[in-house]
């Protein structure tokens, strides 16, 4: 009996001690609770504090993905792409220029103020659609002297909407509209605060309407005039456009409460992700239209992604990428205005946090065209990561337009925020952009130069660099 009862407590005593060894097993290996596991899309508790104005940053992830808030999808799907290994160039000479571009540049204000200037000023023409019209050419959209300027977008955000229509073949919602006078725009809805953070791949969610803004005025900053003009706009759904929307527009509207909704037509346009006004009036981004005279063709871009998740594109595999790009017919002149062109937008889109750019566009028939940026509005999706893929044609190539480079150094040491905040300030749905993604471009300029300082290392001297 004594025997039984013994055998009894050794077996009671053995399952206890496993279940002790399983439970710390599974203790052990489980995740850490992440504040970002249950907010998809929404804006996490800060990883920064601010001080002055400046960013006092913890670096969570560096190398492809430069991160300064905790990011649980980025730390899963980090890859192994061994055509961006240079980027461990990039963060060697990230101190040094740090250090050497750490104040505002006097020069700063003048340029500033200019812009800010073209952008007030009204009645220089009584005509804006004529002048428009005239400004824009294979070369440039604009001049770098925009007299008029704030005649167009004042009246691209008032001239009353005499039709409404689906929006051009694209996978966002977008309308098309005409202003009186005979002025197409297209019209881009609001789908998020400015507080929102776009977790994710660089290209997730829906276009960010007020990213379209910043980028024109971004673009101006940096002497690039291929960006077309773009203003907000508020307007009442139920007065402004649905009585002149088209049949297969306003099929798309529906009611929900006392709000008015739509969804347009487009590769993901469905009802249940629709934009709603707020039950009276209802905020967008308008774009102007580029004249009949310059037909517009869209080439892929060689840096395009592959938008898979199981397989790379050539230019992440291949660092010597660009090389093969050069051989080839479009690119063989390697100072040739294309691939400079290329490089300015690698430049602007690693300020925007553009990922999105796989085709690049240029006038029909034109081959001496600059490139025409547009559809900018994915962008400015996180403030807190800079993906740093967007730079790979720069860092590839090692080449770049000298005045690029120089605009990029008048703007620096916190220059950007502070010019871009005062200009956008002057939008009709200000503010634009959050001061996180003001600061975000300081940050992500010093990046480029830190790039352009280590292209200078590789190839030997700015000579080998700068055109």
């Amino acid at each position: 009996m004594m025997g039984w009862v013994r055998r009894v407590v050794v077996w009671l005593a053995w399952c206890a001690a496993l279940c002790t060894s399983i439970n710390f097993l599974l203790v052990a290996r489980a995740p850490s609770p992440s504040p970002l596991h249950h907010h998809h899309h929404r804006t996490p508790a800060p990883s920064t504090t601010l001080t002055q104005n400046k960013i006092v940053d913890k670096v969570y992830i560096q190398g492809e993905v430069y991160s300064i808030r905790e990011s649980d999808y980025h730390k899963r799907n980090l890859r192994n792409r061994t055509g961006l290994r240079m980027l461990s160039g990039l963060y060697k000479h990230l101190a040094a220029v740090r250090a050497q571009y750490s104040s505002l540049s006097p020069e700063l204000n003048d340029l500033v103020e200019g812009l800010k200037k073209e952008v007030t000023k009204r009645w220089v023409t009584d005509d804006p659609w004529d002048l428009a019209r005239k400004w824009a050419n294979p070369k440039t959209l604009l001049p770098d002297k925009a007299k008029g300027l704030g005649d167009i977008l004042g009246a691209l955000s008032t001239a009353p909407i005499v039709a409404a229509d689906i929006g051009y073949k694209g996978t966002q919602l977008k309308v098309s509209i005409l202003l009186k006078g005979g002025q197409r725009a297209v019209f881009k809805p609001k789908w998020y605060s400015r507080e929102e953070v776009i977790e994710g791949e660089v290209y997730a969610g829906a276009d960010r309407h007020n990213g379209e803004i910043a980028a024109f005025h971004l673009s101006r900053l940096l002497g690039l005039t291929m960006v077309p003009l773009a203003v907000g706009r508020t307007v009442s759904l139920k007065r402004h456009i649905l009585p002149v929307a088209s049949r297969r527009l306003s099929a798309t509207f529906f009611r929900k409460g006392r709000q008015l909704c739509f969804y347009g037509v487009c590769y993901y346009c469905r009802k249940d992700a629709s934009v709603c006004d707020n039950g009276s009036t209802f905020e967008g981004t308008v774009i102007l239209w580029l004249p009949r005279r310059l037909p517009l063709t869209h080439i892929p871009h060689p840096w395009s992604r592959t938008y898979k998740r199981t397989k790379l594109a050539q230019w992440e595999e291949n660092p010597q990428y660009c090389e093969l790009v050069l051989r080839h017919s479009s690119f063989s002149d390697e100072k040739s205005s294309r691939v400079l062109d290329l490089m300015d937008t690698a430049v602007f889109d690693f300020l925007i946090q553009n990922g999105d750019r796989h085709h690049y566009t240029e006038v029909a028939g034109k081959p001496d065209s600059s490139l025409v940026l547009l559809d900018n509005g994915k962008s400015f999706g996180d403030a807190y990561v800079d993906h740093m893929d967007v730079l790979a044609p720069l860092l590839q190539c090692c080449r770049l337009r000298q005045t690029t480079y120089e605009r990029l150094i008048l703007l620096s040491g916190g220059g950007l925020s502070k010019a871009l905040e005062e200009i956008l300030s002057l939008d009709p749905i200000a503010p634009i952009l959050t001061k996180p993604h003001l600061q975000a471009l300081d940050r992500r300029i010093l990046h480029i130069l830190a790039a352009l300082s280590m292209c200078r290392e590789r190839r030997g001297g700015w000579h080998h660099v700068l055109y």
